[in-house]
């Protein structure tokens, strides 16, 4: 029996948040740990949109204030796959960049991530791989 409790994306962002205030690389783990928390564990629609309800805390570590909209930008993500309408929160002018990010940094990606990032992150100027959030 598995009694591991669901972490929601307002305690993965504080520990993003807290992880990069210290110096150290951005926990790819928890972030993917929540979303198998989504897709995998959460027992029906319910769970799932209390996982995404909360607004995440704001992550303000110089040189990833783009985290915010990746959140945000995962949160409508996974809601839309599951049918659900995407928490208020994520329409807010704060999860949506002025510029473009590219996922990778490298010039010879931008092409492709122009053409495959999903909208929830296109929308918000976020360029990422289609297979962003997938897991293997």
């Amino acid at each position: 029996m598995n009694l591991k409790r669901l972490t929601t994306l307002k305690e993965v962002s504080r520990i993003i948040g807290h992880t990069l205030g210290r110096g150290e690389d951005f926990p790819d783990a928890v972030l993917g740990d929540f979303v198998d928390d989504f897709r995998l564990r959460a027992k029906n629609s319910e769970e799932k949109a209390t996982l995404v309800h909360e607004e995440p805390e704001r992550v303000a570590v110089e040189g990833y204030r783009d985290v915010n909209a990746y959140l945000a930008g995962v949160a409508e993500t996974l809601c839309r796959e599951a049918g659900l309408t995407p928490p208020a929160w994520t329409e807010k002018s704060e999860y949506f960049l002025p510029e473009p990010w590219f996922a990778g940094g490298l010039e010879n990606l931008k092409a492709i991530l122009l053409v495959e990032s999903p909208v929830p992150f296109r929308r918000r100027n976020l360029f990422v791989s289609q297979n962003a959030m997938t897991r293997v």
